[in-house]
């Protein structure tokens, strides 16, 4: 499954994008599933999808005190569509079609989300929100900018409890849809088992960083690594056309 220099690889880009994910709300995919596709494009999308549901978990016991649940109702409504057009996408197109789309959808989220674009949580941001956060997530495993960027105009508490919760449920609901429609296998369980510590360790490290978290530092951060990582995956599938 992995050499060593691989596996060292694949769990310190899980680590570094759990610890984001749980100091900034989003990040675990859009940091770890560009190196993760470059090391096995089998990595995605159930083997991160399970990994972000663990993760999910984890932060919505640590801002369960903050969650409320009629704020995102209506995103996690319609991400049901856009998850079932994933899936029906999947059984569709060849796989490098979702290699460049998926490049290209990141480094735009991350060009949207890097510039402070004025957005609010309205119900029909939640809802267009949603929708595609379900098609690129069941599609690419990174479902996060759609949603994230609905919410970078709310409180940090707040955007880190529900965004928690909104990608517990939802990718569990990717999950199911993937299982149902035969794209889940054994391979893909013994890919995921062993990163399984890497998101735990990342979870952990974000509570000793958390004081120090300042998002004006992180998102320049995120996006050279999400953009120089996708260069690397157009290139890989292009050549490889």
């Amino acid at each position: 499954m992995y050499d060593s220099a691989l596996l060292i690889t694949a769990l310190l880009a899980v680590t570094a994008g759990a610890a984001l994910q749980s100091m900034a709300g989003f990040g675990l995919a859009v940091v770890a599933a560009p190196i993760l596709v470059l090391i096995n494009p089998a990595l995605l999308p159930v083997p991160i999808l399970a990994l972000g549901c663990i993760l999910s978990l984890l932060n919505c016991i640590r801002y369960r005190q903050q969650l409320h649940f009629t704020n995102i109702r209506i995103a996690l409504l319609a991400r049901i569509p856009g998850s079932i057009i994933g899936v029906v996408l999947l059984t569709l197109l060849p796989s490098a079609f979702f290699s460049i789309s998926f490049s290209l959808l990141i480094m735009l989220s991350v060009l949207l989300t890097y510039q402070h674009i004025n957005i609010t949580h309205s119900l029909r941001n939640l809802a267009w929100a949603g929708f595609f956060s379900g098609l690129m997530g069941t599609t690419t495993s990174v479902g996060g900018p759609p949603i994230a960027l609905a919410y970078q105009n709310s409180a940090l508490g707040i955007a880190r409890a529900e965004l928690s919760l909104y990608f517990l449920i939802g990718t569990l609901m990717s999950l199911v849809l993937l299982y149902w429609s035969g794209n889940t296998n054994y391979y893909q369980l013994q890919l995921t088992l062993p990163l399984i510590p890497a998101v735990c360790m990342g979870f952990g490290l974000s509570l000793l960083l958390n004081k120090y978290f300042i998002q004006a530092y992180l998102k320049p951060l995120i996006a050279i690594l999400s953009v120089s990582s996708c260069c690397l995956i157009l290139f890989k599938t292009i050549s490889n056309l």
